[in-house]
């Protein structure tokens, strides 16, 4: 099951897709499809534990990235420039409240599965949390922006 799904992008632009280099063993792990990218002079990695500065460029793979112990590969990358809707579990859904909306979170990393991280807001953070469900799934929305 995928971290993250695909929800929209803010104000309705069409999102792009783009294959993206990915540096063999990286220190990241191999990129997921569904996980949570960062990408910077062509190539992506994984946002990792604690990850997500406010001043980045942000994506969501669409595939499974190909690079191995010792050769590069290849990821494809949901983005856009006004930034993608996703949708994704709190890493605490009980502490959902009203109090967290539109605070800005990072990424919570254990193993392979990426989370929000809504007990870590601050300003550094991309991740904004537009709306949440504590009662069902745990799952927020949140803005994942696309920053020079």
């Amino acid at each position: 099951m995928a971290n993250f799904t695909y929800q929209g992008t803010v104000g309705g632009v069409s999102p792009e897709t783009k294959v993206f280099n990915v540096v063999a063993g990286g220190s990241g792990g191999s990129i997921l499809q569904g996980d949570l990218v960062t990408v910077d002079n062509g190539y992506a990695a994984l946002v990792g534990n604690g990850g997500g500065a406010a001043a980045g460029r942000y994506g969501l793979a669409r595939t499974t990235s190909t690079e191995t112990g010792a050769v590069n590969g290849t990821v494809e990358v949901i983005y856009c420039p006004s930034g993608i809707l996703v949708k994704g579990k709190a890493t605490t859904p009980g502490n959902l409240a009203a109090g967290v909306l539109f605070d800005r979170v990072s990424v919570d990393l254990s193993g392979t599965v990426q989370t929000i991280d809504e007990n870590d807001p601050g300003a550094a953070y991309a991740l904004t949390i537009l709306s949440y469900d504590n009662a069902t799934d745990g799952n927020c929305i949140c803005q994942l922006p696309w920053l020079a």
